[in-house]
């Protein structure tokens, strides 16, 4: 009985853990899409308060807009992974422009919420 209910424990801390980096992935998928779509006024709804002071729409919007420039048009984004650091958890998106590939960290700490967003080199070939 013992044994049961430790494995019991076990595949609902791992199911639960799992259903958690479902949802950071799939918030990090729809602020890609945000910005895809221009709808920069969803996308601090994930954020924690300093991002969501730090990174309101309007700069949002600048941040797409100087990607566009500077990168090309957006093409598309592939799979998302995953990574945990110290007490933040990692998501990557692969991100393609017409001239350069980037990959776009959304940092979630402890809550959930989008404690960080950066564009970074993607090191994969075009």
């Amino acid at each position: 009985m013992k044994k049961i209910l430790l494995l019991s424990l076990f595949l609902s801390l791992v199911l639960t853990g799992y259903s958690q980096e479902a949802k950071r992935k799939e918030i990090s998928k729809k602020i890609i899409e945000n910005f895809q779509q221009k709808e920069y006024s969803k996308m601090p709804e994930y954020f924690d308060q300093t991002m969501k002071t730090a990174l309101p729409a309007e700069k949002l919007k600048m941040v797409w807009e100087d990607l566009n420039t500077k990168c090309g048009a957006f093409l598309k984004y592939s799979d998302i992974t995953t990574e945990k650091a110290q007490d933040y958890n990692i998501c990557y998106v692969p991100c393609q422009f017409t001239n350069l590939s980037l990959k776009m960290k959304v940092v979630f700490n402890q809550k959930d919420e989008v404690a960080g967003l950066f564009f970074l080199p993607d090191n994969q070939p075009k």
